[in-house]
């Protein structure tokens, strides 16, 4: 009986984790149906809880280069999202609402000297520079050259019947007319 309760009591934690291994943005697809036939020849469901993420907004300035203290943000329902190459050589991500700040996300480049910038390049990769040096880096260079490279911010809803109904931010890599790459991808409640 005990063995049959903890794997009933396992399958959402499960199913949970499989949900949100799948990246389905600006998708609604909730419940998906896969009909097989039985032995004798009925037909049965097994039913599959997708999680779903719905683009809320995203943020407005697309810049190539943060200074140190400079920042981009978006502001929804009470909540400023601010991606900020701090002063201290550390590259955040901030959720803040009034009284209360949250750090969803930091390159954990903290410095107590040098002047840090952050360059989006031509190259495809996203680079913390300390005085002119490579401090931090996205992992992202490819062998081509990239038109208009930015970084930008994108806010989604999430939902889905196996996890707690949330939010997922990314801060996105575009260039070439396009998205090329999520550097950071947070869930949060």
């Amino acid at each position: 009986m005990k063995i049959k309760l903890l794997t009933l009591l396992s399958l959402p934690v499960l199913l949970a984790s499989c949900a949100q291994d799948s990246v389905l943005d600006d998708v609604n697809a909730n419940v998906q149906n896969e009909k097989q036939i039985t032995k004798d020849g009925n037909s049965a469901s097994r039913i599959f809880n997708l999680t779903s993420y719905k683009l809320l907004k995203e943020s407005t300035n697309h810049p190539q280069v943060l200074e140190a203290g400079q920042s981009i943000s978006m502001e929804y329902n009470g909540s400023t999202y601010r991606f900020i190459m701090q002063t201290d050589n550390n590259l955040v991500l901030y959720r803040e609402r009034p009284g209360f700040n949250m750090v969803l996300w930091h390159s954990n480049t903290y410095r107590s000297s040098g002047t840090p910038r952050l360059i989006v390049q031509n190259d495809g990769n996203m680079v913390i520079y300390r005085d002119g040096n490579p401090l931090w880096s996205s992992n992202t260079a490819v062998n081509y050259h990239v038109a208009n490279p930015h970084v930008k911010l994108q806010l989604y809803s999430r939902t889905g019947a196996a996890i707690p109904s949330g939010y997922r931010i990314k801060v996105i890599l575009g260039g070439n007319n396009e998205e090329r790459n999520d550097i950071i991808v947070e869930d949060f409640l």
